[in-house]
């Protein structure tokens, strides 16, 4: 009797550890495809200046 209720004391503390763990790696990883998308976008905002100074130049014939 008191083995199983250990387990289940032990069932519930590792259940609610595993669900901390899941909800901290989503967390992690959110973020971390946020950074991603942000140094995409810092990085096109700095060069679209610049490629728009590199259209060629119509040849004169």
């Amino acid at each position: 009797m008191l083995v199983g209720l250990k387990q289940l004391g032990q069932k519930a503390a590792l259940t609610t550890a595993l669900r901390k763990i899941k909800h901290t790696k989503n967390r992690q990883i959110s973020q971390a495809f946020s950074h991603t998308y942000l140094v995409g976008a810092i990085i096109i905002l700095i060069l679209s200046p610049i490629a728009l100074l590199t259209d060629r130049k119509p040849l004169k014939s």
